[in-house]
């Protein structure tokens, strides 16, 4: 047993929820954020009582299904009336009954998986909601140091956090391995990642660039410009725009 115990303690777990900026060897102190949204939406302010809500009524429906769902059978007739004699509707005999269990417990599984995919929508959405965001030098010293002498510059960290994120915390990304992409909805700008699935939403509505609250299309320039560079970027919302004017 103790040697499974001293195994059992070898083994690292991989971190599970939001990670600390300072065990990714981040920091932001005195560091102004390039981008910060202001006001969240109202879905995203509101969506642990959404959650809730959703979970509750889930949990209604699949109750009030498997245990409820009924349908209407008739009794027998009485076998002493003639069949001739006319039957009053009104009349007519009978109760409810559950319905097959198949029945039952397939609608269940459906409000089950369907209430809970909602939650899992809504809490997977607001984490992909970029409520402020920095550029900061690489985590090593070291590797700083080393392209320094080699004439180059010290690769940049993209540091994104989320609602669910403190403010010691956030995601840490090489800025190199993401891409700003253009969103249908002309108040936003997506940022991809290049080896991992999904996106982050940037809202330029109301949103700070820089430290400056600027229109749409100034706060686009200025994200493109942080992102590549003055000449590649200003090149990128050029060619942006021609997009956007021929839409």
């Amino acid at each position: 047993m103790s040697a499974l115990l001293a195994r059992l303690k070898g083994v690292r777990l991989s971190h599970v929820g939001p990670r600390s900026l300072k065990s990714q060897g981040i920091s932001i102190e005195n560091a102004q954020p390039i981008y910060d949204c202001g006001k969240l939406a109202w879905w995203a302010r509101w969506t642990y009582f959404l959650v809730i809500a959703d979970l509750v009524v889930t949990a209604s429906a699949c109750e009030l299904t498997l245990n409820h769902w009924s349908m209407w059978e008739e009794l027998p007739t009485d076998p002493t009336t003639s069949p001739t004699t006319p039957v009053d509707p009104k009349e007519v005999v009978g109760h409810y009954v559950p319905r097959p269990l198949w029945q039952r417990g397939l609608f269940t599984l459906a409000n089950f998986a369907g209430g809970v995919g909602l939650a899992a929508v809504l809490l997977g959405g607001r984490s992909r909601i970029v409520r402020r965001m920095f550029i900061v030098p690489g985590p090593s010293p070291a590797a700083a140091a080393a392209a320094t002498q080699s004439a180059k510059s010290p690769e940049r960290m993209l540091v994104i956090q989320s609602p669910l994120h403190t403010k010691g915390q956030g995601s840490v990304m090489p800025l190199r391995r993401t891409r700003l992409i253009h969103s249908p909805e002309k108040t936003e700008m997506l940022i991809g990642l290049k080896d991992r699935p999904g996106h982050y939403s940037l809202g330029l509505q109301g949103a700070a660039v820089d430290g400056r609250r600027l229109s749409i299309w100034d706060a686009r320039k200025a994200l493109f410009t942080t992102w590549y560079g003055e000449r590649k970027g200003m090149q990128m919302f050029l060619n942006s725009a021609k997009v956007k004017d021929a839409a």
